[in-house]
């Protein structure tokens, strides 16, 4: 796959180490300015979008740029003849989604979303079990998403700014995530959501330094910079019902002390139960009635179908470039035309959906029911 890049930050960087590492080429990037996308060292250098698509006439364009520009940037690339993987919150609401969705289907090409996650290979070993009756009935879905990323209070990153993330931050950068990896892994889908929030860093500083982006709205201290008023969570607390009656509960923070990236699912049914870590993603806790077991990753139990995901023998671990990789692989070869799972426009849309259903109820202080995706 012939691959371009729109966005120079890191993980724009991600993207083209795995489009390498599956054979593809990155014959072009485009950042905010020419200078960071000579920087990124891969591809000809662009700071246009439209003139990047027109000259390099990529197979894919790979969309690392911030949320607010997804939509813009999805729809060009489809214009333009190319299929898209969008990175995560997919857009900044859900009509933006539903255009990215028609452009998709207008232009006759795949969009899909980096949902990383999903390319471990025993989250794909749980949802196969799932789907089988190995837990039974499920009654309780819950989880986490922890990080420190903006523990700091001196750190500012661009989605602080207004206008940029959408109508919520720690829900559209983290969890968005978890959504996706709980209805996949449950192949069931989440109804209602009662949700509660916090912001436990209401002022940040805007300095000018990088991955911070433009200079926002705020008051303009000495040295050009900025004091800004962030109104968005940094915690979301939620009560969650699914459609198959399951229910659960599932905290995501951004300013978790000492958790770079916890990601946690646990799930218990009336056959039992299991508990997996994003952390520790080569082995799960499988629970029956008064016992647990430590399931390692052992690729002679996947399904055939599966069996791509494990790359390495039992015993050597996996990690989250493997399933970072697994689910680009997955993603263009439904490009290439093939009848595959993958992370399509469709949950992409579901996982804002869900966040703009979290935003009306911590509004409402009643629950909110997602809508039609």
């Amino acid at each position: 796959m012939r691959a371009a890049i729109i966005g120079t930050g890191y993980i724009g960087r991600v993207h083209a180490r795995l489009i390498r590492e599956l054979g593809g080429q990155v014959v072009a990037a485009c950042g905010r300015t020419l200078a960071s996308a000579e920087a990124f060292g891969a591809g000809t250098a662009y700071d246009n979008v439209d003139a990047m698509l027109r000259s390099a006439k990529p197979d894919v364009v790979h969309i690392c740029s911030p949320n607010h520009f997804h939509k813009e940037h999805a729809i060009k690339a489809f214009d333009a003849g190319a299929h898209v993987m969008c990175e995560k919150p997919m857009a900044t609401n859900v009509d933006d989604c539903l255009h990215m969705i028609e452009a998709a289907d207008r232009a006759k090409r795949v969009g899909a979303v980096a949902y990383c996650y999903r390319g471990y290979p025993l989250v794909r070993e749980l949802r196969r079990r799932v789907q089988s009756g190995d837990f039974g009935v499920l009654w309780r879905v819950s989880g986490l998403y922890l990080s420190q990323d903006v523990f700091d209070p001196e750190k500012y990153v661009w989605h602080f700014t207004p206008g940029t993330v959408g109508d919520a931050f720690a829900l559209m950068d983290y969890g968005v995530h978890w959504f996706d990896l709980a209805e996949f892994v449950t192949d069931d889908r989440i109804h209602d959501v009662t949700a509660n929030f916090r912001t436990r860093r209401p002022r940040r500083l805007w300095t000018g330094e990088a991955g911070q982006g433009p200079r926002p709205p705020g008051r303009i201290l000495e040295a050009g910079q900025v004091a800004v008023d962030v109104s968005l969570e940094d915690q979301a607390d939620l009560l969650i019902n699914f459609k198959s009656g399951a229910s659960g509960t599932a905290t995501i923070m951004a300013l978790s002390p000492g958790n770079p990236n916890h990601l946690s699912l646990s799930v218990d049914g009336d056959k039992g139960g299991f508990d997996w870590l994003q952390e520790q993603p080569n082995s799960f806790i499988e629970r029956r009635l008064g016992e647990k077991c430590i399931r390692e990753r052992n690729p002679d139990r996947l399904h055939a179908d599966d069996r791509f995901s494990a790359m390495v023998p039992p015993g050597h671990p996996e990690g989250y470039l493997d399933a970072f990789r697994n689910v680009i692989a997955e993603s263009w070869r439904a490009m290439r035309g093939e009848k595959i799972l993958y992370p399509t426009f469709e949950d992409g849309a579901r996982g804002v959906a869900i966040v703009e259903c979290a935003v009306q109820s911590a509004k409402s202080h009643l629950p909110a029911v997602t809508q039609g995706l």
